[in-house]
C-alpha cells in the first residue's frame, strides 16, 4: 500500500470510530477498492452540499416516509447513502440507476451496510429506456418495483429531457435538480434560472422550488408532481 493510501486510510479509520459510522467505513473501503474512480468528485463539497440541501427540503416538505425511491443518474450512490444514513428517513428503500456499468459495483460498495440491510441496490440502465407500467418499472429484461419517489439530480446531463419527462408515470413524487454550469461540457441541458427550470419541468402540484448558490454555479431544485397527475 502506498504511504498516501495508508495516510488517508488511517484518517478514515479513526473518523469511523469517533463517529461510530459505517458510512465512513464504507467510504474508506470503496476508496481503497476503486482508487481510479471519481469517488472524490462525487463526495466533494459542492456535490455533498447539493444533496444535503435536497434532504432538508424533502424532509421539510414531504416528511420522512419515502418508500421506494429510484435515484436516476445516481452515479456512485452517494445520495442513496446519505438518505439511508439520515435518521429522519426511517422508511426508505433505494434503487440507484446509472447508464455507466462501472458505477454499480462502486455504489454497492459505498452502500455496503445498506445492501446488507436490504435497503439499497444498483442497476445499470439508460433512464430513457425505463418503462413505467403502474405496478412496476421495466428496464429490458429487468423488472423493478414501482417507485414512490423519482429523484434526478442530473437533469443538466439529459440530451432529450422532454422525452424523458413525458414518459414519467402519473402520481409519483419527483425531485429534480439542474444548474446553470454551462462551462462543463457534459452539461447539455442547463437552465438559465429557476423559472426556466419550472417551464422545462411543469409540475401541477409543486411543493418546493428553490436555488442553492455555490461558488461556481447555482443549483435549482423542484419537488412536486407532473401536470395531469391525480
Amino acid at each position: 500500500m502506498l504511504k498516501k493510501d495508508q495516510f488517508y486510510k488511517d484518517i478514515l479509520d479513526g473518523l469511523s470510530l469517533f463517529y461510530d459510522s459505517r458510512f465512513i467505513t464504507d467510504i474508506r473501503n470503496s476508496a481503497l477498492r476503486f482508487p481510479v474512480s471519481q469517488l472524490g468528485n462525487a463526495l466533494n463539497r459542492r456535490q455533498t452540499a447539493s444533496k444535503l440541501w435536497l434532504l432538508d427540503r424533502l424532509f421539510e416538505n414531504h416528511g420522512g416516509e419515502l418508500g421506494e425511491v429510484h435515484v436516476l443518474g445516481g452515479w456512485y450512490g452517494v445520495l442513496g447513502a446519505l438518505i439511508l444514513h439520515d435518521p429522519r428517513f426511517a422508511e426508505a428503500r433505494i434503487t440507484n440507476i446509472d447508464l455507466d456499468p462501472s458505477c454499480a459495483p462502486i455504489a454497492e460498495s459505498l452502500n455496503a451496510v445498506n445492501v446488507e440491510r436490504g435497503l439499497f441496490c444498483a442497476a445499470t440502465a439508460d433512464i430513457l429506456d425505463i418503462r413505467y407500467t403502474g405496478s412496476n418499472s421495466v428496464v429490458g429484461d429487468t423488472t423493478l418495483s414501482a417507485p414512490d419517489i423519482l429523484i434526478n439530480t442530473s437533469c443538466e446531463h439529459l440530451n432529450d429531457f422532454a422525452a424523458w419527462f413525458d414518459g414519467l408515470p402519473p402520481g409519483v413524487l419527483l425531485v429534480l435538480q439542474s444548474n446553470d454550469y454551462v462551462s462543463e461540457t457534459e452539461h447539455v441541458n442547463c437552465v438559465e434560472d429557476l423559472e426556466a427550470f419550472k417551464a422545462q419541468a411543469p409540475l401541477a402540484h409543486l411543493i418546493y422550488a428553490g436555488g442553492l448558490e455555490l461558488d461556481k454555479y447555482t443549483r435549482f431544485m423542484l419537488i412536486g408532481r407532473k401536470l395531469g397527475d391525480v
